[in-house]
């Protein structure tokens, strides 16, 4: 190479540095070879711990509120159900040795009842600390009394030390028997080491509602409210000191107390026994509420309790546990050296299986009246079963199983459940401009939660380019897009002609519409050239987004809760489609961007554009539908808490503030209220309806 052509090429490669340098030209990783996101599907025993990669404290506190919005979405308490009374009643009071214990009932919701067992000290001068005590998926609920796990024993021990405790049934077990927790038999019926004969023949259907989990009315989330409710209860009583108040259970209980610490900034300490697990998860419907899993762990959830006082029970045959000493517990002392809190976690590991038997209830026993200041030392040698359980008689609240008269059905529940959702939702909509800033700013955060979607960082987008292939006027090259540590690789088709001056449009159809261009043939479809001769360059979504990407419904059937640890097809569409839009805004940074969304593939488009925020127009296809029937929803997005978040009437009206066209509406869809609501915040021209629209003459709406 003669000394010119070496200057030459060395001046090239400086100008590109420079502009890669000062981000004139985008530049991407190179993409994985293959997607696959459907060969790293899990479940509660095939899991794989995700950890966010937090280096610091303030990274740590912006994950750790993540974690508790997104516990509070998935759980449908966002936005928050109204406390309504409690109308509490305790009742039936019997004294023990050092201890008494009532039946105690009150409305969690309206008509709706929360049950259980208060145990207060007979000694000692008020106010108590006071400990929410969830039972697990034990064969006699609240008052199972075995060595492996004696809870009426830990509620009189706790009682006996100074501490007010409240052991609190869950949803199907005991008295609380309105909604259903198991297939199988039904633990209202149940009493202290005697059940009750059933009819194995009646059907007792779980927890499963059809449309209630749009509403984010789910089981866990159910119980997680029934926990928050509880310390309600607890802080209203005359002799609780509110600010120190503990939860502590196992295994089920364990998850219902991780929830409620995370949940509720009012539990100071707690001690969640045999479950948080890195190779292994819950397994109970009511710990797996849809969606929660996705990203997170309960090994990060206990984490986010940090700097309070969290002790972890494990134990050396527990599936969950059996390795928190070498592996959960240095990873959550990290997050607790954030705060320079390593004397406020405490792992306790013993030699047993599956429980919370005498030994494990010291501990925790020593645990709580160091931090929650009880003024009685703690029982170091509990006995592994209560003795005084069988003199305290029935102990459960509705013996006869007669509810109070202003008890409601459990389908008026879920009925009140929606009623209250849709009021509330209606509520925060928006009516004026300033108004509509804020309702943007919320719900674009809170429904790309929902859909478990992100735009991603220019850093994390991937990006290799196939061959370029030229078909008369028109070029086609085909870029494989994904981010980096996902798993995603999927197909941009990018077709353009010599001049590109209009901008870009991104197509997201179905699979089946064959080719944009045939490369055997040489021929391009009318419609695309038409588009073409406009000077727009076509970007054309493939991947999960059309359908050529696809996870079978049996290999998704065969993972257990399957929706509350991986994305579906759905799901991974929506994000294809929101990674190519970044990956189009940060390529083509002077185009303006529009989306077309056709067929089955509009309103997936119309959901990605509203999380992404960044399109200058779109024009999406409702294919006859109508989003906003709950029947239809289901069919289309099938995602837990949309609705609490507004569901097709958010997406829509994120985007009335740029061109919006929908066409093609079922015949029962309510374009009247969409306009109405454009109207007021003075979006009204920005939105249009067609009845249809022709592909050959979408051009004309561009």
């Amino acid at each position: 190479m003669n000394r010119r052509a070496h200057a030459l090429k060395t001046m090239i490669i400086v100008f590109l540095v420079l502009q890669v340098t000062f981000n004139v030209i985008p530049v991407y990783s190179q993409a994985p070879n293959t997607d696959t996101r459907d060969k790293t599907l899990r479940d509660a025993d095939h899991f794989e711990i995700r950890m966010a990669d937090v280096k610091n404290r303030a990274e740590w506190e912006k994950r750790r509120a993540e974690i508790r919005d997104l516990l509070l979405l998935r759980a449908g308490l966002w936005p928050e159900p109204e406390r309504t009374p409690l109308n509490a009643r305790i009742f039936d009071e019997k004294k023990g040795d050092g201890f008494t214990v009532a039946k105690v009932y009150f409305e969690s919701l309206p008509g709706f009842f929360a049950t259980g067992n208060l145990y207060r000290p007979a000694k000692g001068k008020p106010p108590y600390p006071a400990v929410v005590c969830p039972h697990g998926h034990w064969q006699y609920g609240r008052l199972q009394n075995s060595e492996a796990g004696s809870i009426p024993g830990r509620c009189i021990d706790f009682a006996r030390m100074g501490f007010v405790v409240f052991s609190i049934d869950m949803v199907g077990y005991n008295d609380s028997f309105q909604l259903p927790h198991d297939p199988f038999k039904s633990r209202a019926q149940l009493k202290a080491d005697e059940p009750l004969p059933y009819e194995s023949r009646e059907m007792r259907p779980d927890f499963s509602f059809s449309g209630a989990d749009l509403y984010g009315f789910n089981l866990g989330g159910v119980q997680l409210w029934n926990g928050i409710r509880a310390v309600d209860f607890l802080c209203s009583l005359p002799d609780v000191d509110p600010s120190r108040i503990g939860v502590t259970g196992a295994s089920g209980g364990a998850t219902q107390t991780l929830f409620l610490m995370i949940a509720d900034d009012r539990v100071k300490v707690a001690a969640p026994v045999n479950i948080i697990g890195a190779k292994k998860h819950p397994g109970c419907l009511c710990e797996n509420i849809p969606g929660l899993w996705l990203d997170t762990s309960t090994v990060e959830m206990a984490a986010a309790f940090a700097p309070r006082p969290l002790l972890l029970m494990s134990a050396t045959e527990d599936p969950w546990t059996n390795s928190t000493p070498t592996r959960e517990y240095p990873m959550i002392q990290k997050y607790y050296a954030f705060y320079g809190a390593n004397d406020k976690i405490k792992n306790v590991h013993i030699s047993a299986g599956h429980n919370y038997n005498a030994e494990t209830r010291a501990a925790v026993y020593d645990w709580f009246c160091m931090h929650l200041k009880s003024q009685f030392p703690a029982i170091k040698n509990p006995a592994p079963v209560s003795p005084e359980l069988k003199a305290l008689g029935d102990l459960r609240v509705f013996p006869d199983r007669v509810l109070p008269e202003n008890a409601v059905s459990g389908w008026d529940v879920i009925k009140n459940w929606k009623t209250s959702s849709e009021q509330t939702f209606s509520a925060l909509l928006p009516h004026s401009a300033d108004q509509y800033n804020e309702f943007r700013i919320t719900f674009h955060r809170k429904l790309g939660d929902v859909l478990a979607a992100v735009v991603p960082d220019p850093d994390d987008l991937t990006a290799q380019k196939g061959d370029v292939k030229t078909i008369g006027a028109y070029t086609s090259q085909t870029h494989f897009l994904g981010r980096k540590g996902k798993g995603d690789c999927f197909e941009c088709e990018i077709i353009s002609a010599k001049t590109t001056a209009s901008g870009t449009i991104l197509v997201i159809c179905p699979d089946s519409w064959g080719d944009f261009i045939s490369l055997d043939t040489g021929t391009i479809q009318p419609w695309i050239a038409n588009i073409l001769s406009k000077g727009y360059r076509i970007a054309r979504v493939r991947g999960y987004a059309s359908g050529q990407l696809a996870i079978p419904l049996k290999t998704w059937d065969t993972f257990m809760w399957p929706s509350a640890y991986n994305r579906d097809n759905g799901l991974n569409g929506i994000q294809d489609i929101i990674t190519a839009m970044q990956y189009c805004k940060d390529t083509w940074k002077k185009d303006r961007l529009t989306v077309l969304g056709f067929g089955s593939c509009g309103i997936p488009a119309m959901f990605a554009c509203a999380t992404h925020g960044g399109t200058d127009k779109i024009l999406a296809d409702m294919n006859g539908s109508d989003p906003a029937y709950d029947g239809e929803l289901a069919r289309l997005m099938p995602y837990g808490a949309i609705k609490r978040v507004g569901d097709f009437r958010t997406a829509t009206l994120l985007l009335v503030n740029k061109p919006l066209i929908l066409f093609n509406p079922g015949p029962t869809f309510d374009s009247a209220w969409y306009r109405a609501q454009a109207g007021g915040i003075g979006c009204d021209r920005n939105l249009l309806f067609r009845s249809s629209v022709n592909p050959d003459n979408v051009v004309d709406l561009l």
